[in-house]
This record gives C-alpha cells, structure tokens and sequence, in this order.
C-alpha cells in the first residue's frame, strides 16, 4: 500500500512539474479578434459560410496561407495577394466524393469534376481496382487537377488470389488475401471496397469475406459494399452487410443505396431500420446515395450469376449451348422484372436505345436480345431505371447516408448524367426546388459526413488549421444541366473551387492548376460518425516519447468544445529544447473524437511568431501498440510517439 501511494505522489508532482515548466513565462495568447495584421495568398471575403458540420450558416472572411485555412472572421485589417469577394455566395468546404469510377486520365483536368465542386474523390469502389495501390498513386506523377485517394478492392483481391472459379477459398488463399489487405492498408488505402453483386466476388460466402475483410480491423476502417442483392433480397443483403462490418470490425456501408424493382418498392424503410438499429446498438453503419433514380453499370447485372462463372468466355459457351439458351432467356427476364418495370426501361446510352427497342428492331424477346449484344458487343453499359420517390427520399433523409455521385471525373458524351450534375442536383433541385434537405444538411452531406466515414481528419470541414479545399456558389443558381439524352452538360453556379489553396476554378473557367495529390490514409484516422451535438473535451499533459533521455518535447493540451459550436477553445503547447521549439495555440479550429480517440485542427505560433497549422491525433489506447500515442503536425515539424503522462479524452 505504501508503495502505491508513494507511486501516486510521484506521478502527480511529475505532472505538476510538466505543467509549471510549460506554464512559466508563456503569456496568454489573444485570439482572433486582437491579432495584428497578416498577410495572406488569398482571402475570400464576406462569404455565407456552411462548414460542414450541418449547424447554421454564418458571414465571414477565410484567410488562406501555404494550402491551409488560417483564419476565419473579420479580416478586414489584413491583405491577401488575392482578395475576392464572396459576398451572398455560400463558402463550403470541397466536396468529397466517396465513390467514383473516375477515368483516370481525365484526372488531369477533371472538369466534369470541379463543375461540381468536387475537390476529392475516392477510387476503386464495388471491390475493383488495382491490388498494388502504387498505380493509383503514379497518377499524381502525371498531374491531378483534384485530389484522389483509393480503397482496396475485395473483388479485386479475391480475384487475385481464388480467380473466377465459383468456390470456397482454402485456408492458405484465406491467408494470401489477408496479407494483400494489409499491405493495402499500410500504403494508405481509405477501406475496403466490395462489390458482392460482381463476379467473383459474389461467389465468397459471408464467412469467408469477414475472415479476409477482418485484417483491416486495427485501422479502424470502412467497409462500403454494392450488396448482394439491390431488388428481391435487399433487406437480407443489406443484413448481410451490417453483419460483415460488425463481423470484422470494420464500419458497414451499403454503397449507392437504393431499392430497385416496382415489387421491392418500400423495402427502404426495413433497409434503413438495419442501419439506425446498428447505430442504435453502438456500431456506425452508413450509406452513399446518388440524386437519381437510374442506375448504370454493365449488361450483365441481368445475367444471371451462374452463366458468368469461369468469366466471359465460359458465358459465351453457355450462350452457344441450344439446351441451355432457353433457360437463360428467362432467368434474364425474371431478373427484368425484378430489378424495373420492363425492358422499356433499360437503356443503353451509347446506342440511344432502350432493350425493348433493340429487341422490336431483331423481332426477339428482351430476354434473347440481351443475350445476342452480349455476344456482337459485349457488356454494353447500360441505364435502369428502376427506382420509387419515398424510398429515394427515405435514404436521403437517413443521418448517415453521404451524397456520392457512382460516377466520377470523365469526358464522355455517352454516360449516366451523374458524372456531370451530381452535386449541384443536390443543392438546386432536392434543396432549393423540393425541400428535401436543408443546405446545410446537404452540405454536410457532401463534406463532413463522407470524410468522417473514410477516415479523413484535415478536409470536410471549414475549421482553422483544416486543408484549404474549398467550393464557392451561388445557391440561387446552382443547378445540373446534364440528362440521360445529353449527358455532356457543365453544371451551373458553381463559381470559385480551390484544391489545396489553389483555385481550380475561378469565376467559373477552369485555371489548368494541378495542385491536386493523391492521398493516403494512416493507421490513426479512424472511420467514425458525425459527433458534434455532443460536448467534448481533451487534456493531454506529459512528455512525447522520442527516445532521447531529458529532450523528449513537453506537451500540453486542454480544448473543449460545446454542444452547439463548430470550433474549440482553449490550449496547445509544445517545447521541445533539444531544437529550441516553443510552440503554441493560436486559434483552435475543429474538436473530433471516437471512443478513446481524438483530432484538432488549429494554427500555431512558433518562437519566431510564425503562424502554422496544426493537425494533432490522439489515441488513449493505440490499436497496434496499446499504448497511449500522439501525433503532432506543426507546420514543418513533426513529432509522433508513446505519451509519458496523462491523457483524458471525453
């Protein structure tokens, strides 16, 4: 018992001692509204500001220096290099969409992109995709005009190491997969994509795909899913889903969510229960939707499965087989009917033709038709249109269901109208025409929410010390102009967009910068829900183990945050005396926390009274070490490592 006691007393005179030296001689640092002067590369004045947070509107300038957002307020009394007033135009932060099918040499330019808004788009969703990631980050090397990151693909993965053969994987396969999710994940992959509709990754029992999925656990990501079944079965397949994710550890979301088929119709509110019931009992599950109730992916989604096992050619053979063409001319008609009205309403865009009208035009039934284009052209891609209002709105309304476009940057004239419009069919059309959402529910949508659910912890939100991607409309006119018949049409009223501090549009034409970067995830940017409506706060005190006796830095941490705010208040500082750094806060921007983790932004001044930003993640109990661990980004300096002290994050 003594010698507990005597170990207590010893712990709080070292904190004690920690924090006088951290304490003496530092002088109080006034916020905002009393700095003197700055000089910055670009302010953007007097804009409505909805940072992504979903909580109310308000009029301020943006600062920006070096990429980063510096300051939020009156800057009146300062200058930037660049200075354009926003004026009656709402300033959010760049859209992040979560799910693009990209082509990736338009990434150079992306203006079917930026048009809308976006500043950041993530590859390689339904589980496709390059197993090494290397080749997604190459894209950078030749010029991006937005920012890109990638997920691990399952599909890809299981084909990688099983193949196209319909059965189980053995344990050493089990094994093999679960080694190339991990390397995906140590090179920065934001999840792990599938697609359990597609080939071959439609042929992985549920068990089998928890066991592979499960290596990602200890990053604490995601796991966004085109389920098995989007008609018939959608309420088992999104099941399936929920129980993958709490299976393996990884937050379950049902990608591009819908309820297809006129017999399906209402099945979203059973579909939605799942996900608030998971919610409910303390795992985040969410979803993506687009704003249309078509959807376009290949011809073969009205194959059925087992025609495609062994991959193109096996189907082709099965075609040929007089015994067995019958029988799959009407399986694709089941399929038809489960998934739309009739063949009036599948549709190919690059022929400008329904299947009824190729079907009329050969004097054949939809069923043989589909089968004949498969064999003279291939896997045509092809529009259905198959979905219900109320279960479209049902989704929408769901807390937990981000804005994705299923699209991504491309030039194509012969595409679903996704891929130009929509994000600003979000805000012109279910905002300002039907009501569906407030703007800034749609905002956050498009922002804080997608970047909460991969991991992001320096974009989606408007917040000092946040990544300067911006996008700057008009909401009296932004609107989408593309349709299923011309899809090649810009979107309108999206007027300034900047990627990483640099504007990629400006006054609507785009500049031709290639400022964007292919980014990566890290092992401490856990998925995790919107957590803003909840109160909040973190001290930190102690030592930042750098493995040198005597010079570790000497840190010190107390901010909270309030139920209603958007930013925190209160203290950073860090001394290291090895480098003759002193750092501390200047403004605290926004408070993050999950469980036993916790992320601000903020700006910082240095000895010099240099202003840096500032990205700060702790972990009361690191999932690959135990341990109590920091990570300071300060400007140029970068410290990481064990904590030697105390910790509380609540």
């Amino acid at each position: 018992m003594y010698s507990l006691r005597k170990k207590s007393v010893t712990v709080l005179l070292m904190v004690a001692l920690l924090l006088g030296i951290l304490l003496a001689g530092v002088p109080d640092v006034e916020q905002s509204s009393a700095k003197s002067k700055q000089d910055y590369d670009i302010i953007l004045k007097n804009g409505t500001i909805i940072d992504g947070t979903g909580k109310d509107r308000y009029v301020a300038d943006v600062g920006i220096n070096d990429g980063y957002i510096t300051s939020i307020g009156d800057l009146d009394r300062d200058e930037g290099a660049t200075e354009i007033d926003v004026t009656g135009k709402i300033v959010s932060p760049g859209f992040i969409d979560i799910h693009s099918h990209a082509d990736t040499p338009v990434l150079k330019t992306a203006k079917s992109s930026i048009t809308q808004g976006v500043t950041t788009e993530l590859l390689s969703p339904d589980g496709g995709g390059p197993v090494d990631l290397e080749e997604r980050y190459a894209l950078e090397d030749e010029g991006l005009a937005i920012n890109i990151g990638s997920y691990i693909g399952f599909n890809a993965v299981w084909e990688e190491v099983v193949g196209f053969d319909d059965r189980p994987a053995t344990e050493e396969e089990i094994t093999e997969m679960q080694s190339l999710i991990e390397n995906a994940m140590e090179d920065g992959a934001w999840g792990v994509s599938a697609g359990l509709f597609y080939t071959p990754g439609n042929y992985a029992k549920t068990k089998e795909v928890i066991d592979v999925v499960s290596a990602a656990e200890k990053w604490r990501t995601n796991f966004p899913n085109h389920i098995r079944n989007e008609n018939t079965h959608v309420v088992e397949a999104t099941e399936e889903t929920i129980e993958i994710g709490e299976g393996a550890g990884l937050v379950p979301v049902v990608t591009h969510m819908k309820v297809m088929g006129p017999n399906n119709w209402g099945k979203s509110e059973e579909t939605i229960r799942l996900i608030q019931e998971a919610n409910e009992r303390g795992t985040f599950a969410a979803a993506d939707q687009y704003p249309y109730l078509a959807s376009q992916t290949g011809l073969t989604a009205i194959v059925p499965p087992w025609v495609q096992n062994g991959g193109r050619e096996a189907m082709l053979e099965r075609f040929a087989d007089p015994e067995l063409r019958p029988q799959i001319e009407e399986e694709i008609h089941e399929i038809i009917g489960s998934r739309v009205r009739d063949a009036n309403d599948v549709y190919f865009p690059t022929e400008r033709k329904t299947l009824q009208d190729i079907a009329d035009e050969r004097s054949v039934s939809p069923g043989e038709a589909t089968i004949q284009i498969l064999e003279e052209d291939g896997n045509l891609r092809t529009i259905y249109f198959f979905g219900h209002q109320e279960d479209f709105e049902q989704i929408l309304e769901n807390p937990t269901t981000a804005i994705a476009s299923d699209g991504g940057a491309t030039e194509s004239d012969s595409t679903h109208p996704r891929r130009y419009g929509t994000q600003p069919r979000v805000l012109g059309k279910l905002v300002r025409e039907d009501g569906l959402l407030s703007m800034e529910e749609a905002v956050m949508k498009m922002t804080g929410l997608p970047a909460n659910i991969i991991g992001m912890v320096d974009r989606g939100f408007i917040a000092e010390g946040m990544v300067a991607d911006l996008t700057v409309f008009d909401d009296k006119t932004v609107i989408d102009k593309a349709d299923f018949d011309d899809p090649k049409q810009y979107a309108e009223g999206i007027e300034h967009v900047l990627v990483n501090g640099q504007f990629a549009l400006r006054d609507g034409e785009l500049t031709g910068n290639q400022a964007g970067q292919a980014l990566k995830r890290n092992g401490d940017m856990p998925s995790r829900p919107m957590s803003l409506d909840e109160e909040h706060h973190v001290k930190v005190i102690g030592k930042i183990d750098q493995t040198e006796e005597r010079k570790d830095p000497l840190i010190h941490i107390s901010i909270e945050q309030g139920k209603q705010d958007s930013k925190s208040k209160g203290t950073f500082r860090l001394i290291d005396k090895k480098n003759g750094l002193h750092i501390k806060s200047r403004d605290i921007g926004l408070l993050q926390t999950y469980k036993s983790w916790a992320s601000f932004t903020g700006t910082a001044k240095l000895k010099n009274s240099e202003t840096v930003p500032v990205l700060i993640k702790i972990d009361e109990v690191n999932p690959f070490t135990g341990m109590q661990t920091i990570d300071i980004q300060a400007g140029d300096h970068h410290y990481e490592g064990n904590l030697k002290g105390k910790m509380d994050i609540q």
